[in-house]
């Protein structure tokens, strides 16, 4: 728990765009027109992890970058009056805002995305120094491994001294920070990330808890490793262990990565210990796992809490 008396603040550097999301009620037809319907809604890993930190009742700013457009507007618009503070983010007058278009089966799995990303590549080491009167105030840096590599290792140089947090994205935005894993406070790779990572292979709970330290020993002070439907595996210091929210009923998985990383940085500013971090971040995933939108309606830090009351009577 990271103990303050000047009221927190969480700086989000890392990738924003418009969600375009189809979705249909019958088995897709390839290499036809299929019915549905077509969503629009703000989006990206960073910007999600943003809007979730703010609807947990802790401040947040996004530092990224729009186009100079109507969707850069939408998507600054949708952010702001979901709590996120837009204030930092620097528009782009020759590249539209990134978009990502993902086609649902109908289970609501994604079939396959299309993501146009190339404006989050003109971010700066200048941006970084630009936006450091804010960054360097803040209690917790996240940092999206979408942004730029140069970017990251500047970053993590410049702001060792504050907690870094690391969302790894993927695997192969994984595989180009590895040299870098040992500068972040907590990280959250999924099973294969947290393989990469470690170069073991995770094939039980020893190969698990022998990763983690793996990680550990790298620098890493909290490591949550996500499990899908197996929960996720936790380690510090102090204590490690397995968690799994029980009755997690999925609409849609789109999300629930991002309310869990909004949730880990809640743990850390607000509870005591790692486990508790773990409860709280996956109950926050199970929020998110309820809902077809990619941030749920029903995120609060009041709902994390009953739905942790009603799973522990």
């Amino acid at each position: 728990m990271l103990n303050t008396s000047v009221k927190p603040f969480v700086c989000v550097i890392g990738g924003l765009n418009i969600d375009l999301q189809g979705s249909s009620d019958r088995p897709l037809v390839f290499n036809d027109s299929n019915p549905g319907e077509i969503a629009m809604s703000a989006g990206g890993v960073g910007r999600n992890i943003a809007e979730n930190i703010a609807k947990l009742n802790i401040h947040s700013k996004i530092l990224s970058y729009v186009g100079a457009d109507p969707l850069g507007e939408f998507v600054i618009e949708k952010s702001e009056k979901s709590g996120v503070d837009t204030s930092l983010l620097k528009k782009d007058n020759h590249l539209p805002t990134s978009q990502y278009l993902s086609l649902l089966d109908d289970n609501n799995d994604m079939l396959v995305s299309i993501s146009d990303m190339r404006i989050i590549d003109e971010m700066t080491i200048q941006d970084i120094d630009n936006w450091d009167e804010v960054i360097s105030k803040s209690s917790v840096i996240i940092v999206d491994a979408n942004i730029p590599i140069l970017v990251i290792e500047y970053i993590t140089n410049k702001y060792s001294k504050i907690p870094l947090f690391l969302d790894p994205v993927s695997y192969a935005k994984t595989s180009k920070i590895i040299k870098l894993i040992g500068r972040f406070h907590t990280v959250k790779p999924n099973r294969l990330e947290a393989e990469l990572i470690s170069g073991l292979k995770i094939i039980d709970k020893d190969s698990m808890l022998k990763s983690a330290k793996i990680i550990f020993n790298m620098g890493c002070k909290q490591i949550f490793i996500t499990l899908g439907s197996e929960g996720v595996f936790y380690y510090d210091v102090n204590d490690y262990g397995q968690y799994l929210f029980e009755g997690a009923d999925v609409i849609s998985a789109n999300g629930a990565g991002d309310a869990f990383t909004a949730g880990v940085v809640y743990g850390f500013l607000k509870l005591k210990s790692i486990k508790e971090s773990a409860e709280f971040a996956s109950a926050a995933a199970v929020i998110a796992l309820r809902s077809l939108n990619t941030i749920s309606d029903d995120m609060s830090e009041e709902r994390v809490k009953l739905l942790l009351k009603e799973e522990k009577p």
